[in-house]
């Protein structure tokens, strides 16, 4: 982990001159919170950075059972590149696209894994289950990340009960180290790069650990955070109305009074108390 957090810090520090110097910045939404406009140009994409130093790691310790999840974590990663890319694209990918890529390849994900694990008595039922955990928290890890250091600060606790995993060290030692940088006030942010990542790999990491049925109570920041962003396009279309001053969750309680920084840290508290339920009776 010592070795992964070290090179994250490098590469990110790195990352974040190399954006600098290219003049590449994240573009801020005009109708969010105020006070994120003076987030406008921050370097984005530092999920390069810290996945490739978790990667780098993760090498270097020898490897372990879990290789297939770095496959994984690097389709979830080239598909966040094109999204975070898309403004110098000739055409975005449409939404559609974006899940049809993401099925695939939770589909090939799932296919390798249940030939390790078993949820249901069924095989094609265990492949469903697998790729809807996958494709869903893919999205929902990107939901999230929308503050400075609240992805991170959540991925990092959940990934603590699977410390003694060399890929669960490695990955935290990465984000960790970019930690570092994207703390309020950030420097650089992850951007779907990172956090569609992040995902499908602390998914994938609870699916061949065999621990599945508690990824919605230990993500339950992240599935807090999709289900206001799904209750608040049901509630408009059907009242004309918002439900939620802006979704996901962590924008309608900025607009709400909250700081920032208050949010990141309650929600890590909230990730932390639901973790320790889920993983404190031995499951």
């Amino acid at each position: 982990m010592a070795l992964a957090l070290v090179l994250s810090w490098l590469l990110t520090a790195v990352w974040i001159s190399l954006m600098k110097g290219l003049g590449l910045g994240k573009r801020v939404r005009q109708d969010g919170p105020q006070s994120h406009l003076a987030k406008e140009g921050t370097p984005s994409m530092g999920g390069v950075a810290f996945l490739l130093a978790a990667f780098l790691a993760y090498l270097a310790s020898g490897k372990d059972a879990f290789f297939g999840l770095w496959l994984l974590g690097l389709g979830f990663a080239l598909l966040g590149l094109v999204d975070d890319l898309s403004g110098s694209l000739a055409r975005p990918l449409r939404a559609r696209e974006k899940l049809a890529f993401q099925g695939i390849m939770a589909l090939v994900f799932a296919l390798w894994a249940v030939r390790q694990v078993a949820y249901t008595p069924l095989p094609l039922l265990d492949v469903l289950l697998i790729l809807l955990a996958v494709v869903g928290a893919a999205n929902a890890f990107n939901f999230t990340d929308g503050l400075d250091g609240l992805l991170a600060s959540v991925t990092a606790v959940i990934l603590l009960p699977f410390y003694p995993y060399p890929f669960a060290q490695t990955l935290l030692g990465g984000v960790l180290g970019f930690l570092w940088h994207n703390a309020p006030r950030a420097k650089v942010f992850m951007g779907d790069t990172g956090s569609q990542a992040l995902g499908a790999m602390v998914a994938g990491l609870f699916v061949v650990t065999g621990k599945l049925w508690l990824l919605p109570l230990v993500a339950i920041v992240p599935v807090l955070e999709v289900l206001s962003v799904v209750a608040q396009v049901l509630y408009f279309r059907r009242t004309g109305r918002r439900l939620f001053r802006m979704s996901p969750l962590h924008h309608h309680l900025e607009l709400s009074g909250w700081e920032e920084a208050k949010i990141v840290f309650r929600f890590a508290l909230l990730t932390a108390l639901a973790t320790a339920l889920a993983f404190g009776g031995g499951a």
